[in-house]
């Protein structure tokens, strides 16, 4: 962004750091059908995604809470 005197310009730049992870086969096979299910555009786009999601669940319940709330639905759902 340019002020309207052009004194400075700001720029929004964000800055990543690569995680290294190891998963099972089986886990990376689901983890690709889902990609394709839910039309994510890599397998970094979900995890980053996922992890956003659970880093914002576990600041709003605990870990604890959160696996039995979790545990709950599925029993629900299935």
């Amino acid at each position: 962004m340019v002020d309207e005197r052009n004194d400075y310009i700001e720029l929004n730049i964000r800055t990543t750091k690569i995680v290294s992870v190891k998963l099972d086969v089986d886990v990376v096979y689901e983890l690709d059908k889902m990609i394709k299910k839910h039309n994510f555009k890599s397998r970094s786009e979900f995890i980053r995604e996922a992890l956003n999601l659970y880093i914002e669940l576990l600041n709003m319940y605990g870990r604890k809470e959160l696996k039995d709330i979790i545990k709950n639905k599925l029993k629900v759902v299935r």
